[in-house]
C-alpha cells in the first residue's frame, strides 16, 4: 500500500504583552521618571477588562509583562531606593486607590486569561535617583548584583501580595530586552529559578550570550527554559495600531498600547481587530494557538527537537532529545497534526493519542508519550 499518510508538528502561537501594570501612560524618561507604555493618557480599569478580553477570545492565558511600582499602597518601595525615581522619599499610598482596587478585581477574576509575569518593579534601575536602563541588566547586559537582584524580585512579590495576585510569576519578560544568558551558574537565569520562575521570553539578538544557545529560538539553562521572542512589531507605543506579525516564529510579542485606544470606551473594537487577524493568520499558517506559555515551549520544543523520519507504512517521530531537556518544565501532551483519506486509519505506538477519529482527512491529534519512550511511530492500520 502507497504510504499516503503527511505528518507534522504544528508550530504553535503564544500572544506576550509588555509594560502591563503602569498608571500613568506618559512617557517621562526625559526627566529621570520611567518610559512607562508611552500613551499620552493615564491608564484605567477598562485597558485590563482589554486584555482579558484578548486573552478570552483566543482562549489563551497571555503573559503579561506587569510593572508594579505604581500599585504599591504602603509605600514599601522607598526601603528600596533603586526601583524607583523617587529613591527613599517615595510615595504612592492612596493614589487612584478605588481604581486599583477594582482594577485588581479583573485581573483576579480574568486568571484563565492574564497571567501575572515578571517585567519589574519600576522597569529601569535608579542610584541615586538617576536612572539608568534597565531594571536587572545594564544597557550593555550586563547584570547587576545578584543580592540586589533578589531584592528586587523579593519586592515585587510582596507588591503583588497586597492585592492578592497569586500565582507567583512562572514568566520572565527582560524590561528593555536587557538580558543575558549562557553563563549557567553565574547567570541570571540561576536566580529566576531560585524564585520559582521558569520561562524566559526574550530577544536572542539583543542578549548578551555567553556561550551559543542550543537552538537558535530555545535553550535552557538552570533548570529555566529560554525562548526567542524576536522583534517587537509595532512600536512599543503604538495605540490603536493595525495588526502586523510575520508568523515566522512562536511568540507574538505586543505592547499594552497595542490593544488600547486612547478612548477605552474603544478597546473592545482594537482587541477584536487583533483577535481576527490572529486566528485567520494562524489557520493561513498551520499555527497552533497556545493555551498558556508551557504549552506554547512544550509544543515549540517537540517541532525544533524532534526528528520525523519517513518509513514505508507511516512515519517515525524521534524523541531521543528529551532526555537531555528539564521534562518538569513541559506539559506531558504535545500536537501532530496528521493529513489522510478519510478511510484510512491509524495505529499509534509509543504514546496515547487523545483522540484518532476517523472520516477525516485532517486530524489534530493531543499526543501523550509513553514514559521513557524515545520515538513515536504513527502507521496505517492493517498495513
Amino acid at each position: 500500500m502507497e504510504n499516503d499518510i503527511q505528518l507534522t508538528i504544528p508550530m504553535p502561537l503564544q500572544v506576550i504583552v509588555d509594560d502591563v501594570g503602569w498608571w500613568s501612560g506618559k512617557d517621562e524618561s526625559h526627566i529621570n521618571q520611567p518610559f512607562r507604555t508611552g500613551m499620552s493618557r493615564d491608564h484605567v480599569p477598562e485597558d485590563y477588562t482589554a486584555l482579558a478580553r484578548l486573552g478570552r477570545k483566543l482562549r489563551m492565558k497571555i503573559p503579561a509583562g506587569f510593572v508594579l511600582c505604581e500599585w504599591d499602597k504602603f509605600n514599601i518601595l522607598r526601603e528600596l531606593p533603586s526601583s524607583t525615581w523617587m529613591g527613599t522619599q517615595w510615595s504612592m499610598a492612596g493614589h487612584r486607590k478605588g481604581e486599583k482596587e477594582k482594577a485588581a478585581r479583573i485581573i483576579r477574576n480574568a486568571g484563565e486569561n492574564i497571567e501575572i509575569s515578571l517585567h519589574g518593579i519600576g522597569h529601569e534601575f535608579w542610584i541615586n535617583k538617576k536612572m539608568q536602563r534597565a531594571e536587572f541588566h545594564d544597557e550593555q547586559c550586563k547584570m547587576r548584583d545578584r543580592d540586589i537582584i533578589r531584592k528586587h524580585i523579593e519586592y515585587y512579590f510582596q507588591l503583588m501580595d497586597q492585592y492578592g495576585f497569586s500565582p507567583r510569576p512562572s514568566c520572565f519578560i527582560p524590561p528593555a530586552m536587557k538580558h543575558s544568558f549562557g553563563n549557567k551558574d553565574e547567570g541570571f537565569q540561576k536566580l529566576l529559578n531560585e524564585a520559582g520562575i521558569s520561562y524566559v521570553a526574550t530577544d536572542f539578538k539583543k542578549a548578551k550570550q555567553y556561550s551559543k544557545p542550543i537552538h537558535t529560538k530555545i535553550t535552557w539553562e538552570c533548570g529555566v527554559m529560554l525562548v526567542d521572542r524576536g522583534k517587537h512589531v509595532p512600536g512599543w507605543s503604538d495605540t490603536n495600531c493595525d495588526p502586523i506579525f510575520s508568523f515566522d516564529g512562536p511568540i507574538l510579542p505586543l505592547h499594552w498600547p497595542n490593544i488600547l485606544h486612547h478612548d477605552p470606551e474603544k478597546n473592545s473594537m482594537v482587541v477584536d481587530r487583533w483577535v481576527k487577524f490572529i486566528k485567520t493568520g494562524a489557520k493561513k499558517n498551520g499555527y497552533l494557538l497556545s493555551a498558556n506559555i508551557r504549552a506554547c515551549i512544550t509544543q515549540f520544543s517537540y517541532r525544533v527537537f524532534s526528528k520525523i523520519d519517513k518509513i514505508n507504512n507511516g512515519y517515525i517521530v524521534d524523541l531521543s532529545w528529551k532526555k537531555h531537556i528539564p521534562l518538569n518544565l513541559l506539559e506531558d501532551v504535545f500536537f501532530l497534526k496528521v493529513e489522510k483519506p478519510s478511510e484510512m486509519e491509524l495505529k499509534i505506538f509509543g504514546a496515547e493519542p487523545a483522540f484518532v477519529p476517523s472520516g477525516s482527512r485532517s486530524l489534530l491529534l493531543a499526543m501523550t508519550p509513553v514514559k521513557g519512550v524515545e520515538k513515536v511511530i504513527v502507521v496505517i492500520k492493517d498495513y
